[in-house]
């Protein structure tokens, strides 16, 4: 069982965004991070799908844990059998869809492709082939974030079970293995020179942004630290100073190159995107902020996954049958595509799996994981 929290209170604006159905502002993040992919793939210069990518790591983190603690500390126990059951229907049948699609443009068209890079992608460790063989630049080739969670996936709920009696302790433990991965990253980096695709793609090196989301959530449900949460969350503002502060770390890497980001963004990034995490839920009824709950964009959040899987594809196409319009209806047409292929793989692969998923949970969710 769990240890209580104790008589520390949180902001009343945060609090009270915790206890709703659906963590407001999450679904907004989700499809920001989906988008910065998207144009990235575009060729939108100064636009960073890396961040993209981070920003679901943290969000994986925090979700994920937070699930798991409601389930502890409403249950009093937590069922990794079922936790992998509800993982596997969020998570194999959209990838695998994918996969067959993308194995038929293959036959179709004759598109190259790498078997061993495929295979791993099926497999989940696409992360670590690449990390090692390089990116041949394949409809596979975004598939090494996916390991990268699904490795989480794996071992997080276990060391969860051996510190889900003390949340202090378990907040301690996740702070200490984050610091341990920095000081790992920044001696591969700076002493023994690691390839950059390495640090970029390896789990080892990636893994403390999810566990940045796991000790936000920890923080959040044993209500620790609440002097900073209600210094970041008690103005409108400071989440705009988040938001910015992830954008000049952004222009940074634009500037410095792998270097910057490899040694420096993937320390303060991952960490400003958990702040906003709590912003966002705290702030959600600001003028402000409330655009991020507006239903098209927790729309555009729900189908971030399929989103994410489809771009690969389907991004350049329209650039290809529209190169003699502006680049401005180059992207509204792959937008439009990416959004249209996202919402038949949501509505006919997704949601059936998810009504299925339903039936192995044990707890309310927040913003479905």
């Amino acid at each position: 069982m769990s240890v209580a929290a104790g008589p520390a209170t949180l902001p009343a604006n945060l609090e009270s965004g915790l206890k709703e159905s659906q963590l407001a502002g999450l679904d907004g993040m989700r499809a920001i991070g989906a988008f910065l992919v998207v144009f990235y793939h575009f060729g939108i210069p100064y636009v960073s799908g890396g961040l993209g990518v981070l920003m679901f790591f943290v969000l994986s983190g925090f979700l994920i844990t937070w699930l798991l603690l409601r389930e502890n500390d409403e249950r009093g126990v937590v069922s990794l059998r079922k936790f992998y059951i509800r993982r596997s229907l969020r998570i194999f049948p959209a990838f695998y869809c994918y996969a067959a699609v993308l194995f038929a443009v293959i036959l179709i068209r004759h598109t190259p492709w790498v078997p061993a890079q495929a295979l791993a992608a099926l497999l989940y460790c696409s992360n670590y082939y690449q990390a090692f063989y390089g990116d041949p630049n394949t409809g596979f080739s975004h598939t090494w974030s996916l390991a990268i969670e699904e490795q989480f996936y794996l071992l997080w709920p276990m060391a969860f079970l051996a510190l889900r009696g003390n949340y202090k302790s378990m907040s301690r433990f996740l702070a200490g293995a984050i610091v341990v991965i920095w000081i790992y990253r920044e001696v591969l980096v700076w002493v023994f020179r690691v390839h950059q695709g390495y640090i970029y793609e390896a789990f080892d090196t990636r893994a403390d942004h999810l566990l940045i989301g796991c000790l936000l959530a920890v923080a959040l449900r044993a209500k620790l630290v609440p002097k900073f949460w209600s210094w970041i969350t008690g103005r409108p503002w400071a989440a705009a100073v988040t938001a910015g502060l992830l954008a000049l770390s952004n222009l940074g890497e634009a500037a410095y190159g792998y270097q910057y980001r490899d040694g420096v963004s993937f320390i303060v990034n991952p960490v400003l995107t958990a702040i906003w995490i709590a912003q966002l839920i705290a702030l959600r009824n600001s003028p402000w902020w409330s655009w991020m709950s507006w239903a098209w964009i927790r729309y555009l959040g729900r189908i971030s996954y399929s989103v994410y899987l489809y771009q690969q594809l389907f991004v350049d196409v329209p650039k290809k049958l529209l190169r003699d319009y502006a680049v401005i209806w180059q992207l509204a047409a792959s937008v439009a595509l990416v959004v249209a292929i996202a919402s038949m793989s949501h509505y006919i692969v997704e949601r059936p799996f998810l009504r299925l998923k339903t039936r192995y949970k044990q707890t309310a969710a927040g913003t479905a994981a």
